[in-house]
């Protein structure tokens, strides 16, 4: 039901079409490479764009739509045609600069992400290649409970131990997808005043950790680990970026168990991640430091149109997309809307009055005053094709003016309308791993 999916887009800040108030909290970014805190704040709309009536438009027409004809599409509108190579492996592996981590490690790291998904025990697991053996040490698929929460995995690759986290692939990942209340922990208390982050990934990261804590430092004492990479893919993806905040924060804290790993540096490398960070501007310069190394050792790659990664807080290029399903007439042609439905809503007024009435609710519009102040930390890489070179991209938040012309921040990249946007979602956000960047079977071997 076309009404019925759009006023249910309301209430995911993952795929809801923006609004930005002018009175909305400050959020903040140090970001050392691109300008200084003081520009980050300074160089802000004060009162951002109007996108409200847009937005109204945009569901509007959507509910009105009994049989909308593709030629409708806007002429200012540039449309592109997409498709997968026959291959799927993308041409250019990023490298050490961009993602912190030697090529080879990406690609473990994005084989381990598409196998999350599909393994069920440790010994089924295939990392290791030609030239570099990866053992897989953990897998936690957590038993009774794992219809409720994703599972979890350890390797060690040389003197590096990964961790990783499932993607999105059940009912109730969907449900920890979009309980996005952004929210502190323990685990960061010296930063907790600042530093916010996705609140149902929050749960799922400690879980993991505490089970296994004593386990992973042990191990990466014996082995002589120097470094650990938290990866993951989509859900994964935010759950690997939490990770690295809540292990960073606590190989720091003198009075946690982590503190023993201390020496060893903690990075994340995630694939189509969503935003998972709310910066307040109320920062000691201890805490401006902890986001700066955060920064420097976070990434995440992302490929085309791909919905996922613009979420939480890219809200335009989400109405974008939107608004490309509309005019492509997928929705009416996809999505038959039932004879008493079509009854009751057939009216225009009544159609119109009702949307305006969700849309202009002051809770609605306090959810997507939160949605946008989420962030990405760290380079965002993005892919634009399968064989492009990939472009590191920084995230300045929603309200950047970008006063000197700054290239290469992560919303000036705009969505590109495409002749068929459902059929294409699932390709831009499943294609950085499947295969993408990860290795090839006949790279594999057990």
């Amino acid at each position: 039901m076309r009404i019925v999916l759009s006023l249910f887009l309301l209430a995911l800040p993952s795929a809801t079409i923006g609004f930005t108030g002018p009175t909305l909290p400050a959020s903040r970014r140090a970001h050392k490479e691109l300008n200084s805190v003081k520009d980050f704040f300074e160089d802000r709309f004060e009162d951002a764009a109007p996108v409200l009536e847009r937005f109204k438009k945009t569901f509007v027409k959507w509910a009105r739509a009994d049989g909308v004809d593709f030629k409708e599409q806007p002429e200012s509108a540039e449309i592109v045609d997409w498709e997968v190579k026959d291959d799927g492996f993308f041409g250019y592996i990023p490298d050490k600069e961009m993602t912190g981590v030697e090529s080879h490690m990406a690609r473990i790291c994005a084989t381990l992400s598409l196998q999350m998904y599909n393994m069920k025990a440790k010994d089924e697991f295939q990392l290791t290649t030609k030239d570099y053996k990866t053992e897989m040490l953990i897998y936690d698929d957590h038993g009774g409970l794992n219809s409720a929460t994703v599972p979890f995995g350890i390797a060690v690759c040389g003197d590096t131990m990964i961790l990783g986290w499932r993607g999105t692939s059940q009912l109730f990942d969907g449900i920890n997808d979009i309980a996005a209340s952004p929210q502190s922990s323990f685990a960061w208390r010296k930063h907790a005043a600042t530093v916010k982050v996705q609140g149902a990934f929050t749960s799922i990261v400690q879980n993991d950790l505490v089970i296994h804590e004593a386990y992973i430092i042990k191990e990466a004492k014996k082995r002589g680990i120097k470094e650990i990479v938290t990866t993951g893919h989509s859900l994964g993806g935010g759950a690997a970026q939490v990770a690295h905040l809540t292990l960073r924060a606590q190989i720091q804290d003198e009075l946690s168990p982590w503190v023993e790993l201390k020496g060893i540096n903690i990075r994340s490398v995630a694939f189509s991640a969503p935003m998972t960070t709310v910066l307040l501007n109320n920062a000691s310069p201890e805490t401006d430091d902890f986001v700066d190394e955060l920064a420097a050792n976070s990434c995440n790659m992302f490929f085309s149109n791909d919905i996922i990664p613009r979420g939480y807080g890219y809200l335009n290029f989400v109405e974008d997309y939107v608004e490309n399903i509309v005019d492509s007439g997928a929705l009416t042609k996809k999505i038959p809307l039932p004879k008493i439905v079509k009854t009751l809503f057939s009216m225009r007024e009544k159609v119109e009055d009702m949307i305006e009435d969700v849309i202009d609710n002051e809770s609605v519009e306090s959810l997507l005053g939160v949605a946008q102040q989420y962030i990405h930390i760290g380079n965002q890489i993005y892919y634009e094709s399968e064989d492009a070179k990939p472009r590191v991209l920084i995230d300045m938040g929603a309200f950047y003016k970008n006063p000197l012309g700054k290239k290469n921040i992560l919303r000036d990249v705009k969505y590109k309308p495409v002749r068929t946007p459902m059929e294409a979602t699932r390709g831009w956000h499943l294609s950085i791993i499947k295969p993408g960047l990860g290795y090839s079977p006949n790279d594999l071997s057990k």
